[in-house]
């Protein structure tokens, strides 16, 4: 599958999906483009489009190409299509006819995922894609390449020359969820930060330090956000990480899909129910009667955007439609996660540091960050340790003051 991207501009990447399936849910779930708000994405990524028997890049579905127009008024067919020279060239140039036809920034490459025998085929349809992209436009007007591919140390791997692909894409999208499925005997967060105490499985930290080992720039990576959760039916009265469980939870009431539920559908089933954090992995889970379930709010969505310090490009989304985007749910108001996340990583410094020859500032949009005032005029974004508030009595980040009544 491939996806299509719409971009604006920003020094850091808030890279958001919209899955053009979610047109098709009932009622408070149905998500039309209309429900986005471009001011919040640094790019929008259309999910998807197909690779036809021919080997040409189109639509998945005869309405797309309506949703496309109104997409932009915002701004395992692989494998045959890579074997040869001439099925590439068929696949790059309906690939350049569609995205300057309806006006798209790029494409997203999503071969979930390629293997051993195609692991070189990967990183020629890159280089042949880069050299159609780069013939087709001027170089400051360059349709933009990029790849969402896999966060498992084994997949990756065996899948991917990191170091070529690196050179060849903008940026690279690392899915750093779904790790564990709700298929399994016991229960688990499918996107942890850090791998648990217990735990032999990958981890986003992990995951985003083996790319930057095998050779891809931490500044071309966009570290994966979940805005939806994976349910389980417990088997017994136990409720801990690890517990027993039957299988999949139940299906959410609107995306329709057993173990897997939105987080405005984890709003609706953990009222009532008892949330609870996984220490040693910086992530929550919530339990309700016999269902249990994994999910990141915005504690931990900070926990995993601090590691951006280390230099990493952003964080993508799957996906616009799961979170709380008519603010029905939440009580947090509209898409709670998104902004979050666009306060976090996006919203700039406007004029905190003037007048400031060096030092730290606070910043007034978010408590527990504040703004590095450089001497030379340069101003960087900081994060507090997860759990601490930035004073500017101490220049400090400390403990928050507990709030009385």
């Amino acid at each position: 599958m491939c996806r299509l991207i719409l971009t604006a501009a920003s020094s850091s990447r808030l890279v958001c999906y919209f899955n053009s399936l979610s047109v098709d849910r009932m009622e408070d779930g149905k998500f039309m483009i209309s429900n986005i708000d471009p001011n919040q994405c640094t790019h929008l990524i259309f999910a998807f489009a197909d690779i036809t028997s021919n080997n040409s890049l189109a639509p998945s579905r005869a309405m797309d190409p309506q949703l496309y127009s109104s997409f932009n008024q915002l701004k395992t067919r692989f494998s045959t299509m890579t074997s040869t020279p001439e099925n590439r060239k068929m696949f790059t140039d309906s690939a350049v006819t569609l995205l300057t036809e309806f006006q798209f920034d790029g494409l997203n490459l999503d071969w979930r995922f390629p293997g051993a025998d195609n692991k070189q085929a990967f990183s020629l349809l890159a280089k042949d894609l880069q050299a159609a992209f780069a013939a087709e436009m001027n170089p400051t007007d360059r349709l933009i390449l990029t790849a969402s591919v896999s966060a498992e140390r084994e997949v990756i791997a065996a899948s991917y020359e990191v170091a070529e692909l690196a050179e060849l894409l903008d940026f690279i999208n690392v899915l750093t969820f779904d790790f564990r499925r709700p298929q399994k005997s016991i229960t688990a967060h499918h996107s942890p930060l850090h791998r648990g105490s217990q735990d032999t499985g990958d981890s986003t930290e992990d995951a985003m330090q083996y790319w930057v080992s095998e050779g891809a720039p931490a500044w071309k990576l966009n570290v994966g956000l979940a805005t939806f959760g994976r349910a389980f039916t417990l088997s017994s009265p136990a409720t801990s990480v690890g517990a027993p469980a039957l299988g999949p939870g139940e299906e959410g009431c609107y995306t329709g899909e057993e173990g897997f539920w939105a987080y405005y559908e984890i709003c609706l089933y953990i009222k009532g129910g008892s949330i609870h954090n996984i220490t040693d992995q910086s992530v929550p889970f919530a339990v309700t009667e016999n269902q249990w379930v994994g999910f990141d709010d915005k504690q931990s969505f900070e926990a995993k955007v601090v590691i951006s310090s280390n230099g990493f490009g952003g964080a993508l989304v799957w996906s616009l439609d799961l979170d709380d985007f008519t603010g029905k749910f939440c009580n947090s108001g509209k898409f709670p996660l998104i902004s979050f996340l666009n306060r976090l990583l996006l919203q700039g410094p406007s004029d905190a540091c003037i007048g400031k020859n060096g030092g730290v500032v606070a910043n007034p949009a978010d408590e527990t960050t504040f703004f590095n005032c450089g001497v030379d005029g340069q101003i960087f974004l900081q994060h507090c340790v997860v759990g601490l508030v930035f004073r500017q009595s101490c220049d400090c980040c400390d403990h928050p003051v507990p709030r009385l009544g």
